[in-house]
């Protein structure tokens, strides 16, 4: 029997518990709660642009606007750079 044909087969209150138990933090499409994109928007960034979010503190949970910059695709490189630079920082090993 198909997924499909099982579908089906539920009752309405069992498909709502289904989804009542696929919101918010346990669906596998959330991060910490929240969507995805839910940076990108803030940042201002579309969906499929290529850009990278950068969050200037390197907390990841910290999406205040301040915090948050926007790399353009064609700058990848840069924000592997800022984060390489911030390593060789932290191991003694160049300047910041």
């Amino acid at each position: 029997m198909s997924i499909e044909q099982l579908a089906h087969r539920q009752t309405k209150a069992t498909k709502a518990k289904i989804s009542k138990n696929m919101m918010g933090k346990k669906n596998s499409q959330w991060k910490d709660g929240r969507h995805p994109d839910y940076y990108r928007r803030i940042a201002g960034a579309k969906k499929g642009d290529g850009s990278v979010i950068h969050h200037k503190d390197e907390n990841r949970h910290n999406g205040a606007k301040s915090n948050l910059r926007k790399i353009p695709k064609a700058q990848r490189g840069k924000h592997d750079s800022i984060h390489n630079r911030a390593a060789n920082f932290r191991k003694g090993k160049g300047k910041k």
